[in-house]
Protein backbone atom coordinates (compact mmCIF):
# COMPACT_ATOMS: atom_id res chain seq x y z
CA UNK A 1 0.00 0.00 0.00
CA UNK A 2 1.12 3.46 -0.91
CA UNK A 3 1.38 5.90 1.96
CA UNK A 4 -1.19 8.25 2.27
CA UNK A 5 -1.22 11.60 4.13
CA UNK A 6 -4.40 13.58 5.16
CA UNK A 7 -4.78 17.24 6.00
CA UNK A 8 -8.25 19.07 6.33
CA UNK A 9 -8.28 21.24 3.25
CA UNK A 10 -10.97 23.52 5.39
CA UNK A 11 -8.09 23.88 8.15
CA UNK A 12 -5.43 24.95 5.51
CA UNK A 13 -6.93 27.31 4.49
CA UNK A 14 -7.71 29.07 7.69
CA UNK A 15 -4.02 28.26 8.07
CA UNK A 16 -2.98 30.67 5.10
CA UNK A 17 -5.05 32.70 6.33
CA UNK A 18 -3.65 33.17 9.89
CA UNK A 19 -0.09 33.14 8.67
CA UNK A 20 -0.90 35.93 6.44
CA UNK A 21 -2.61 37.95 9.20
CA UNK A 22 0.43 37.34 11.22
CA UNK A 23 3.13 38.55 8.73
CA UNK A 24 1.44 41.06 7.82
CA UNK A 25 0.87 42.33 11.44
CA UNK A 26 4.53 41.84 12.21
CA UNK A 27 5.50 43.39 8.92
CA UNK A 28 3.42 46.77 9.93
CA UNK A 29 5.14 46.75 13.19
CA UNK A 30 8.31 47.11 11.59
CA UNK A 31 7.67 49.48 9.73
CA UNK A 32 6.61 51.84 12.47
CA UNK A 33 9.75 50.60 14.72
CA UNK A 34 12.15 47.38 15.30
CA UNK A 35 11.49 47.95 19.26
CA UNK A 36 8.08 47.70 18.92
CA UNK A 37 8.20 44.04 16.71
CA UNK A 38 10.00 42.85 20.00
CA UNK A 39 7.90 44.25 22.33
CA UNK A 40 4.72 44.15 20.72
CA UNK A 41 4.74 41.53 18.12
CA UNK A 42 4.26 38.18 20.15
CA UNK A 43 0.72 38.62 19.71
CA UNK A 44 1.12 38.04 16.28
CA UNK A 45 3.83 35.22 16.50
CA UNK A 46 1.37 33.62 18.29
CA UNK A 47 -1.43 33.44 16.15
CA UNK A 48 1.07 32.54 13.31
CA UNK A 49 1.87 29.68 16.01
CA UNK A 50 -1.74 28.61 16.83
CA UNK A 51 -3.01 28.42 12.97
CA UNK A 52 0.22 25.85 12.59
CA UNK A 53 -0.70 24.29 15.57
CA UNK A 54 -4.74 23.87 15.14
CA UNK A 55 -4.71 23.73 10.98
CA UNK A 56 -1.82 22.98 9.48
CA UNK A 57 -0.14 20.32 11.64
CA UNK A 58 -2.67 17.69 12.07
CA UNK A 59 -2.96 15.01 10.30
CA UNK A 60 -3.75 11.68 9.13
CA UNK A 61 -0.73 9.58 7.61
CA UNK A 62 -2.28 5.89 6.63
CA UNK A 63 0.53 3.29 5.91
CA UNK A 64 0.94 -0.92 5.87
CA UNK A 65 1.57 -0.74 9.36
CA UNK A 66 -1.50 1.01 10.65
CA UNK A 67 -2.89 4.61 10.82
CA UNK A 68 -1.03 7.48 12.35
CA UNK A 69 -3.31 10.19 14.00
CA UNK A 70 -1.60 13.62 14.48
CA UNK A 71 -3.94 15.93 16.80
CA UNK A 72 -3.32 19.30 17.92
CA UNK A 73 -1.29 18.21 21.50
CA UNK A 74 -1.29 14.65 20.85
CA UNK A 75 -0.46 11.89 18.10
CA UNK A 76 -1.44 8.11 18.11
CA UNK A 77 -0.55 4.76 16.11
CA UNK A 78 -3.11 1.96 15.59
CA UNK A 79 -2.12 -1.03 13.90
CA UNK A 80 -4.95 -2.64 11.24
CA UNK A 81 -5.98 -5.35 13.59
CA UNK A 82 -6.53 -2.31 16.99
CA UNK A 83 -9.46 -0.82 14.49
CA UNK A 84 -12.57 -2.43 15.65
CA UNK A 85 -14.86 0.53 14.08
CA UNK A 86 -14.34 3.59 12.10
CA UNK A 87 -17.31 6.53 11.97
CA UNK A 88 -17.53 9.76 10.66
CA UNK A 89 -20.59 11.91 12.98
CA UNK A 90 -18.43 14.66 14.04
CA UNK A 91 -14.93 13.69 12.59
CA UNK A 92 -13.22 10.89 11.55
CA UNK A 93 -13.48 8.17 14.61
CA UNK A 94 -11.32 5.10 15.09
CA UNK A 95 -12.48 2.73 17.73
CA UNK A 96 -10.60 0.37 19.06
CA UNK A 97 -11.59 -2.59 22.01
CA UNK A 98 -9.81 -0.15 24.89
CA UNK A 99 -9.84 3.53 23.36
CA UNK A 100 -11.63 5.55 20.41
CA UNK A 101 -9.16 8.16 18.64
CA UNK A 102 -10.75 11.43 16.98
CA UNK A 103 -9.09 12.90 14.12
CA UNK A 104 -8.77 16.75 14.16
CA UNK A 105 -8.02 16.75 10.27
CA UNK A 106 -10.79 15.40 8.93
CA UNK A 107 -13.92 16.82 10.50
CA UNK A 108 -17.53 16.03 9.19
CA UNK A 109 -18.82 17.98 6.67
CA UNK A 110 -21.29 20.79 7.79
CA UNK A 111 -25.15 19.95 7.04
CA UNK A 112 -25.76 22.28 4.48
CA UNK A 113 -22.61 20.25 2.22
CA UNK A 114 -24.28 17.46 3.11
CA UNK A 115 -27.49 18.39 1.72
CA UNK A 116 -25.70 19.56 -1.46
CA UNK A 117 -23.69 16.18 -2.03
CA UNK A 118 -24.23 14.34 -4.88
CA UNK A 119 -26.36 10.72 -4.58
CA UNK A 120 -23.81 8.77 -6.78
CA UNK A 121 -20.89 9.57 -3.96
CA UNK A 122 -22.28 6.38 -1.69
CA UNK A 123 -22.10 4.25 -4.95
CA UNK A 124 -18.52 3.43 -4.27
CA UNK A 125 -18.15 3.00 -0.45
CA UNK A 126 -17.13 0.24 1.14
CA UNK A 127 -19.72 -1.82 2.82
CA UNK A 128 -18.40 -1.28 6.44
CA UNK A 129 -18.88 2.50 5.14
CA UNK A 130 -23.18 1.46 5.71
CA UNK A 131 -25.42 1.97 8.61
CA UNK A 132 -28.99 0.41 8.58
CA UNK A 133 -30.62 -0.29 5.29
CA UNK A 134 -28.23 0.92 2.74
CA UNK A 135 -27.89 4.30 4.42
CA UNK A 136 -24.66 6.51 5.96
CA UNK A 137 -23.79 9.40 7.42
CA UNK A 138 -22.89 12.73 5.87
CA UNK A 139 -19.48 12.41 6.96
CA UNK A 140 -19.05 9.24 5.16
CA UNK A 141 -19.44 11.22 1.37
CA UNK A 142 -16.08 11.42 -0.24
CA UNK A 143 -16.66 15.12 -1.03
CA UNK A 144 -16.05 15.71 2.83
CA UNK A 145 -12.53 15.51 4.79
CA UNK A 146 -13.86 12.92 6.72
CA UNK A 147 -15.55 10.63 3.92
CA UNK A 148 -12.48 10.76 1.56
CA UNK A 149 -9.99 9.68 4.80
CA UNK A 150 -12.51 7.01 5.94
CA UNK A 151 -13.13 5.55 2.17
CA UNK A 152 -9.01 4.98 2.38
CA UNK A 153 -9.01 3.42 5.87
CA UNK A 154 -12.03 1.34 5.37
CA UNK A 155 -10.68 0.06 1.68
CA UNK A 156 -7.33 -1.34 3.31
CA UNK A 157 -9.30 -2.45 6.32
CA UNK A 158 -11.71 -4.60 4.70
CA UNK A 159 -9.03 -5.89 2.28
CA UNK A 160 -7.28 -6.80 5.05
CA UNK A 161 -10.52 -8.47 6.81
CA UNK A 162 -11.27 -10.75 3.78
CA UNK A 163 -7.77 -11.85 3.58
CA UNK A 164 -7.79 -13.00 7.54
CA UNK A 165 -4.91 -10.60 8.30
CA UNK A 166 -6.70 -8.69 11.37
CA UNK A 167 -5.93 -11.47 13.57
CA UNK A 168 -1.98 -10.22 14.64
CA UNK A 169 -1.82 -8.63 17.88
CA UNK A 170 -3.25 -4.76 18.22
CA UNK A 171 -0.90 -2.17 18.58
CA UNK A 172 -1.55 0.97 19.92
CA UNK A 173 0.58 3.88 20.73
CA UNK A 174 -0.37 7.48 21.78
CA UNK A 175 1.53 10.30 23.15
CA UNK A 176 1.48 13.82 23.82
CA UNK A 177 3.27 16.32 22.09
CA UNK A 178 5.30 17.87 25.09
CA UNK A 179 7.05 20.59 22.93
CA UNK A 180 3.79 21.94 21.40
CA UNK A 181 2.65 22.19 24.44
CA UNK A 182 5.09 23.85 26.16
CA UNK A 183 5.31 26.31 23.12
CA UNK A 184 2.04 27.25 23.44
CA UNK A 185 2.41 27.90 27.18
CA UNK A 186 5.10 30.02 26.91
CA UNK A 187 3.99 31.98 24.02
CA UNK A 188 0.94 32.76 25.13
CA UNK A 189 2.42 33.71 28.50
CA UNK A 190 4.52 36.46 26.34
CA UNK A 191 1.73 37.25 24.32
CA UNK A 192 -0.24 37.85 26.87
CA UNK A 193 2.82 39.84 28.91
CA UNK A 194 3.26 41.87 26.05
CA UNK A 195 -0.40 42.75 25.63
CA UNK A 196 -0.79 43.93 29.02
CA UNK A 197 2.35 46.05 29.81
Amino acid sequence: MQEQVIHSRSGRIIAVAGFIFATLGVIALAIESIDLVITSGWAFIWIGFVSWLLFWNPSIRITEDGVHVENVFTSAFLSWSSIVRIDTKYSLTLETKEKTFQAWAAPAPSRYSAFMANRTEADHLPESSFVGKGMIRPGDLTSSDSGVTAFLIRSHWEKLRDRGALNQEPVIRSSVGTIRVISFLLLTSIALVSLIF
